[in-house]
């Protein structure tokens, strides 16, 4: 969430959307279209460097929305300027949109205009939250998705959308100058993935560790050790039981 003067910005980071593959897909797809229905605004994202993948489901989606729809590509930074200015074109045509706005994210090229776009269209009312909080969910979730994003950093393909990672134990220092411990586990399907995951000689697991630690560190101001794991879930995308424990219930 983001506060700054007399407006207060709650941001709801949906799932990407995809074709659904999985009991994990529909999942995914049901969450973000839920999400999107019951803000506010909906911000469309699109990559800048794919804009028109899936577009079918996107325009579907986008065009069952009952809510003020903004619409921007990022990661511009990574589009050619003559390519760029059609693209923009074709995008506000083939949603109907008479506004498409353009930023990288990554080199804050434009994130100003957006968020004041966005909150433009808000509407007016009580702050939810206090001014200095920045997010509700705990230090845990963050934990784990400071993994899974050193996961997907370090590996290709489908496989990092086969992991899922779960926060075993989360013990702070008790003397000072000692280490907050953390134990969690790198949940994967199959027993070759289980292999590309810890890498010859648990080198690709290090590294993975060693990512997370330092955003896990600065999340956290203080030195952290991380214990990574690696453990077989036979087809847990598919299967309602293991998405339920996971945290994706209905």
């Amino acid at each position: 969430m983001l506060t700054r003067g007399s407006t207060q910005t709650v941001f709801l980071d949906t799932p990407g959307l995809l074709e659904p593959s999985y009991r994990l897909h529909h999942f995914m797809v049901t969450q973000a279209e839920r999400s999107a229905s019951e803000a506010d605004v909906a911000l469309l994202l699109i990559d800048g460097t794919r804009p028109f993948d899936r577009f079918d489901l996107v325009t579907d989606i986008a065009g069952r929305l009952h809510v003020p729809l903004l619409t921007a590509i990022n990661k511009i930074d990574k589009v050619p300027q003559d390519r760029l200015t059609g693209m923009v074109k074709e995008v506000g045509t083939r949603l109907g949109v008479a506004e498409v706005l353009t930023l990288s994210a990554l080199r804050g090229q434009h994130v100003e205009e957006t968020l004041e776009r966005l909150e433009q269209k808000l509407p007016v009312g009580p702050k939810l939250y206090p001014d200095d909080m920045i997010a509700e969910q705990p230090e845990r979730f963050f934990v784990a998705e400071f993994i899974r994003q050193a996961a997907f950093d370090q590996l290709t393909d489908e496989l990092p959308y086969s992991i899922e990672v779960a926060i075993d134990e989360f013990r702070d220092a008790t003397e000072q100058g000692s280490k907050t411990y953390i134990q969690a586990t790198l949940f994967v399907e199959r027993d070759s993935q289980k292999g590309i995951v810890i890498g010859r000689k648990a080198s690709r697991l290090r590294s993975i560790g060693s990512a997370a630690r330092r955003e896990i560190e600065t999340l956290l101001d203080r030195p952290v050790f991380l214990d990574l794991r690696v453990k077989v879930r036979p087809d847990w995308r598919d299967k309602e039981r293991d998405l339920k424990e996971f945290g994706y219930g209905q």
